[in-house]
């Protein structure tokens, strides 16, 4: 039995290091708001933006009237404001689920530019070929898809 015991106390530490998908998600956006800082991009405090600023958690409507919060909205001196959702997923999940909800619902924001940004491999590649075929179809808007933080830095920072 003390055999057992050390077996369950040796994977015990795997468990706990392993992030929750929304631990995982918040790590992320961390990552997302330094490259924005380290790319000349500053922090705001309020939704005032200058130009080259952005704030974190900003609220709209989401398709069913409810308050939700956008992972970033940003003021780009080259494009205006920007609203963006960032998500991880890292393995196979619900993400590719959520994608026609983030598509309706950034669809009623009043930015003309919308961006959602990946990282992972965690979606299924079919929800991710919908959701790039429907954000191309929207006529009012730009509406771009990131697969990664490189993608979405190099267009924001203009250097695609």
């Amino acid at each position: 039995m003390g055999s057992q015991m050390s077996l369950f106390a040796e994977a015990s530490p795997t468990v706990k290091d392993s992030a929750t998908p929304q631990e995982s998600n918040r790590r992320f956006c961390k990552e997302l708001e330094t490259a924005l800082i380290d790319s000349g991009f500053s922090i705001s405090l309020d939704e005032n933006l200058e130009p080259n600023s952005f704030c974190t958690r900003q609220t709209y409507k989401d398709m069913y009237g409810n308050d939700r919060q956008s992972s970033f909205l940003i003021n780009s001196a080259q494009y205006g404001l920007i609203r963006v959702e960032a998500h991880r997923q890292e393995s196979s999940g619900s993400v590719d689920q959520k994608f026609p909800f983030f598509f309706e619902s950034m669809l009623g924001t009043s930015e003309k530019y919308l961006a959602i940004v990946f990282d992972g491999d965690g979606y299924k590649k079919e929800a991710y070929t919908w959701l790039i075929n429907k954000a191309e179809s929207v006529e009012d808007k730009v509406f771009k898809v990131f697969r990664s933080l490189d993608n979405f830095l190099e267009w924001i920072t203009g250097a695609e």
